[in-house]
């Protein structure tokens, strides 16, 4: 996030962060492309080693339950920070149309790819939680999973309508990577909090079972 919203500070004056999508700034005609670029291909890949070898292992005691959830997650933050092949250009340079874009390789890759990660994305607070609940440590994140799994979705159809209706589609695509990168970080900071914890269960137990708890 940091890395797209520097790269905003150097676009040409005819970009607008209301109206151009943050993949503009990834288009081969944009200015210092290769920044925007390497931070997405960092971010994508440091997710997705997050949620495979950080987040699938600590909650391994929950056996298959929602597993799939953990490769959603994974591959959707792995597929956005993709950007590749590149859009030919920026909507905000003169000889550049929204045909023009989605009629090229990266354009239409870049439209496929994008959707179908972020509808991924959007949904994998509710497909996670049968898998944390049964986690005691995880329990009490049960409010930010549920506000998550209602603001996700919630900002994919504000995008949708707004790519529809081509009414400020670059501010509810910002506004949908900022609940998504919300989301992915509260998952990260109660991961941290709970490694940083003495352990106080000695297993995973489905809601209603008797809790199986450490001396301490």
């Amino acid at each position: 996030m940091v890395g797209w919203i520097a790269a905003e500070t150097w676009q040409s004056p005819r970009y607008s962060v209301v109206t151009n999508t943050i993949s503009d700034m990834q288009a081969a005609t944009a200015p210092h492309v290769w920044f925007p670029i390497t931070c997405f291909a960092i971010g994508g890949l440091g997710s997705f080693g997050f949620v495979i070898f950080g987040l699938r292992p600590a909650t391994a005691a929950a056996a298959r339950v929602g597993i799939s959830g953990i490769w959603a997650l994974a591959l959707s933050v792995l597929a956005l920070g993709n950007s590749f092949p590149l859009i030919p250009c920026q909507l905000s340079d003169r000889a550049c149309s929204a045909h023009h874009q989605l009629h090229s390789v990266g354009g239409m890759t870049d439209a496929i790819v994008a959707s179908l990660a972020f509808l991924v994305l959007v949904f994998t607070p509710k497909a996670l939680w049968p898998r944390l609940q049964l986690l005691p440590k995880w329990r009490s994140f049960a409010p930010i999973a549920r506000i998550a799994a209602l603001a996700c979705p919630f900002a994919f159809v504000v995008l949708c309508a707004a790519s529809l209706t081509n009414t400020d589609e670059g501010l509810a695509e910002r506004v949908l990577v900022t609940v998504c990168a919300l989301w992915l970080a509260a998952l990260a900071m109660r991961h941290l909090a709970i490694a940083r914890s003495k352990p106080d269960v000695t297993r995973a137990v489905a809601p209603g079972d008797w809790l199986e708890r450490s001396p301490d």
